[in-house]
């Protein structure tokens, strides 16, 4: 066949036009699901025939990140086979196998800085510009929905659009205090910029409290990227003052939100049993969380089982127990919770093998001689620090795309901390 013989001969054959397809995953994660996930396909089947093909090695380290990749939807499918089967629910779970054949993709070709970053560029300014044409019009369909006034994007929840557009916005931050990102390594001057502003306007208007929360931490940690840059005045005062009078015309949104989630919670303290203070955003999140606890308690080696949980919260509800808003919830809100509930001790240690063993592989690279290496361990460590984050309020997976663009953003940040992985310029 034409392509695995090319690709065996002369990687630089797909390295040289691999470098259009991350821009376009990221456009897709703004304007069309659909296209990302067919970037995300290609990706993956390339990564088959880069595997297949003469001279694929692989090492300790990928390895490493193969086994972390692959040990959470193992424990979904033992807790299955023991407990009973719902093949849909491995279908978000599975992007993480999917995401090994884009790593030992990139492993192989070598992943340009410059190709994250025009990615980067296309997603923050895409993401701003939806979100502000959806509140300008008032909602509509499609990228124009809106979700209790807020923005939704194509991840069709307004969650996700925010916390991944603070994603996009603070990995763009990193990339530009990256040392030997001139405009040879780091493209048009104007990317970063671009992707900084986009991203943090759009998480702001989207009102995601989680987006807020994780902001401030990622940009901590990529302050802390060793061997960085100093902070570059004129851009970080334009930026500065862009973001400072996003937030004060819209300042009533934010404090609105904010002081909402407050009297939730001050609401549910009051009375847990009220109707009024149950069926609020935080309310619900409590009241879950007080019955996955429960549940865990119950069956706690396995838990309720993956596959029996709507069924058990179907009962619940019956029961009185729990309101009937949350038979349409995939999930618990928390991610220990989460894994207590349905998978227990057994799933909840592998969840923690995961995250262990993705913080193993980005931290070992985090000082490397080459800058390169050092900010795309960075960029993996803020990928999986936003993450945390977002799935201690939310869920693992919690949505179809958003499970898509943490899966695809770790494979590429990983094989581009490799120090085996050829650097592309």
């Amino acid at each position: 066949m034409f392509l695995p013989s090319a690709l065996a001969r002369r990687p630089a054959w797909m390295a040289a036009r691999l470098p259009w397809v991350l821009p376009l995953f990221f456009a897709g994660l703004v304007v069309s699901a659909g296209l990302a996930k067919a970037c995300a396909i290609l990706m993956a089947l390339l990564g088959v025939v880069a595997v297949c093909v003469p001279g694929c090695r692989i090492d300790a380290l990928d390895r490493r990140f193969m086994l972390a990749a692959a040990i959470l939807p193992g424990a979904y499918v033992l807790n299955m086979a023991l407990l009973g089967w719902d093949f849909r629910l491995l279908d978000r779970p599975a992007h993480l196998l999917a995401a090994i054949f884009v790593y030992l993709l990139f492993r192989r070709v070598g992943v340009p800085r410059v190709s994250v970053l025009r990615g980067l560029a296309i997603a923050g300014l895409g993401c701003m510009l939806v979100a502000l044409a959806a509140l300008a019009w008032g909602g509509g369909e499609g990228l124009l929905a809106l979700n209790s006034g807020r923005p939704m994007g194509p991840f069709s929840s307004p969650g996700p659009f925010g916390n991944y557009s603070a994603v996009v916005a603070m990995v763009a931050l990193a990339g530009g205090l990256a040392a030997g990102n001139g405009r040879r390594h780091g493209g048009p001057p104007l990317l970063i910029p671009l992707a900084i502003i986009g991203g943090t306007v759009a998480a702001i208007l989207s009102g995601t409290r989680s987006a807020w929360v994780a902001l401030p931490l990622m940009a901590l940690l990529a302050l802390q990227m060793p061997g960085r840059l100093r902070l570059p005045r004129r851009p970080l005062v334009l930026a500065g003052v862009l973001i400072l009078l996003v937030a004060v015309l819209i300042g009533q949104r934010i404090w609105g939100r904010v002081a909402e989630g407050v009297f939730e919670v001050l609401a549910y303290q009051a009375d847990p049993a009220a109707t009024s203070a149950r069926e609020t955003s935080l309310g619900l999140r409590l009241l879950s969380w007080q019955w996955g606890w429960e549940q865990f308690l119950a069956h706690p080696l396995l838990g309720l089982g993956m596959a029996n949980f709507r069924d058990a919260v179907a009962a619940a509800v019956a029961a009185g127990v729990l309101p009937p808003i949350l038979v349409n919830f995939g999930g618990l809100h928390n991610l220990f919770i989460d894994h207590l509930t349905t998978t227990g001790l057994l799933g909840t240690l592998a969840m923690l093998a995961f995250w262990i063993g993705m913080v193993g592989v980005f931290a070992g690279q985090r000082r490397a001689l080459d800058p390169d290496k050092r900010l795309f361990a960075t960029w993996g460590l803020m990928l999986l620090l936003g993450e945390f984050v977002f799935a201690n309020v939310g869920s693992m997976f919690a949505s179809s795309l958003g499970a898509l663009t943490f899966t695809v953003m770790l494979a590429v940040f990983a094989a581009g901390a490799h120090p085996a992985t050829p650097v592309r310029s």
